[in-house]
């Protein structure tokens, strides 16, 4: 999960970043944020991915943008909420304006895959056969660059160089444009094999280096915005040169050290969100682009004190809480969050619900029997937890088909048997007929009043009783005593 400090400091990187590696990190990061996707899919959306669409009881549009999940489910257009959406819409727009250049560059080299590309200023060089070392700077790079730096370029690609006239270093044209096409991306002009984008349909492709604070950026050599090139700018090179995007404006932990986050934190945020508002586990999946429903579990990291929140805040509400705690605020002389924490002081999570009972004041006297308990509570679309009540349901429903066989048999207390399990049944039921309600909204707080049960406790008091009462032993020595 991403820590305070950053979820604070994300938004203001976004509206403060003028340099390319800021924006473009910091848009690529809002987008995250606005529906749990996966880095690796945002960095192959295409330039044509935003969706608009009239929205049937409302004149504004929604807005979307198209997908393609990466572990397996279908593409797809994810909605954004219209209270981020023109957040995300800005960010598309700043890294679509940033990234046209490398699109421009791309498609050239599609229409002219032998040719090297050339800017309307560089063009009178094709007609050239020698280049010297300036041509061949202001050929390769967008920026001025040291009068080295075309030497050691050519030195690096092996580009043979001449000398006339004992002074000035000359290269062929063609063995410039050469060693230029050898650097375009591999794969080129495909981006994405399964999709079959193109370098000049991607929102995320860049000239090479345009992210570095330190190199030139190239004029005619373009590439894919990759994961480490926004992983490292969100503080995991903050200490080995490279600076992260808080760094740069000036955003640190509450302590001074530096911001770190990864991209996959975000994905997990959103859905312990999700998970918490109550949305369908069918629903997170979805959104999620997951094919299998069990995968949310590994994304919900909702904590006990956000539980115990989360349930406090529906006590006394009877349209959130359904069950003993719905009405208890009517009769009570206190306030109502002073209520729900007298009478939620903590919880924790269980097989079916989550138990409210407090272990400092007394010990559990319906141990492994939660179902029974007037203590747990249950959280309307817990897809887990309900898959479990109804394993508990057919288990009753077995039970009770046995027992009532072994009274029709005769059995010696198959009977008392029965009425038990009729009652524990009834009472799962109760509780599934309110969970598959549609009247109850999902992320109701539903409690059931407690079982009318003897607890464990009150068992053993009851064997207790049954029990001969103590004879007195007398020892030998008090016996000898006595006679004396």
């Amino acid at each position: 999960m991403p820590g305070l400090a950053a979820l604070d400091a994300l938004p203001k990187v976004f509206l403060l970043a003028t340099e390319p590696a800021d924006v473009l990190v910091s848009s690529a990061i809002a987008i995250l944020c606005s529906v749990p996707d996966r880095i690796g899919e945002v960095l192959y959306l295409p330039i044509n991915c935003e969706v608009r669409q009239k929205r049937e009881k409302s004149d504004d549009d929604a807005y979307g943008l198209r997908w393609w999940p990466a572990k397996g489910a279908a593409p797809m257009v994810k909605w954004i909420i219209p209270s981020v959406a023109e957040v995300v819409e800005g960010a598309v727009g700043k890294t679509r304006q940033l990234t046209e250049e490398a699109r421009k560059v791309a498609r050239w080299y599609e229409e002219n895959p032998t040719q090297l590309y050339l800017t309307e200023d560089t063009e009178h060089f094709r007609a050239e056969e020698w280049l010297s070392m300036a041509d061949v700077g202001e050929i390769i790079f967008a920026e001025p660059v040291d009068r080295n730096v075309p030497g050691a370029w050519c030195n690096t690609n092996h580009i043979r160089k001449h000398k006339f006239g004992g002074k000035k270093t000359y290269v062929r044209f063609a063995d410039v444009e050469t060693a230029v096409l050898r650097q375009l991306p591999k794969g080129f002009p495909v981006a994405d094999e399964a999709t079959g984008l193109k370098y000049s349909d991607a929102l995320f492709v860049i000239q090479r280096n345009a992210l570095e604070a330190t190199k030139a950026r190239y004029r005619c050599v373009i590439e894919r915005v990759t994961h480490p090139h926004i992983h490292n700018r969100l503080g995991a090179r903050s200490t080995t040169g490279i600076r992260s995007i808080f760094d740069r404006c000036g955003f640190y932990e509450p302590d001074g050290s530096p911001i770190r986050v990864n991209t996959h934190q975000f994905r997990h945020y959103l859905n312990t969100l999700t998970q918490a508002g109550g949305l369908s586990q069918l629903d997170i999946a979805k959104w999620s682009g997951r094919k299998d429903v069990r995968q949310n579990r590994y994304y919900d990291h909702e904590t006990p004190a956000a539980i115990v929140a989360r349930i406090r805040t529906a006590v006394g509400d009877d349209t959130r809480m359904f069950g003993p705690l719905a009405k208890g605020l009517r009769v009570a002389l206190i306030t109502r969050d002073e209520f729900a924490r007298l009478k939620v002081p903590t919880a924790h999570p269980t097989d079916f619900c989550y138990c409210i009972h407090d272990y400092v004041m007394s010990p559990c006297q319906m141990h492994r029997d939660c179902l029974n308990c007037g203590k747990q509570v249950c959280v309307k679309g817990t897809a887990e937890k309900e898959k479990r009540i109804w394993q508990a349901h057919a288990e009753a429903t077995r039970l009770l088909a046995m027992v009532e066989q072994a009274d029709v048999d005769g059995e010696c207390g198959a009977g008392e048997w029965v009425e038990h399990h009729k009652a524990q049944l009834a009472r799962i039921t109760a509780l599934l007929d309110i969970l598959d309600d549609p009247t109850f909204p999902r992320g109701a707080v539903i409690q059931l009043l407690p079982a009318d049960i003897p607890s464990r406790l009150e068992h053993a008091a009851q064997a207790s009783a049954l029990l001969p009462a103590p004879t007195e032993v007398v020892s030998s020595s008090a016996s000898e005593e006595a006679a004396a």
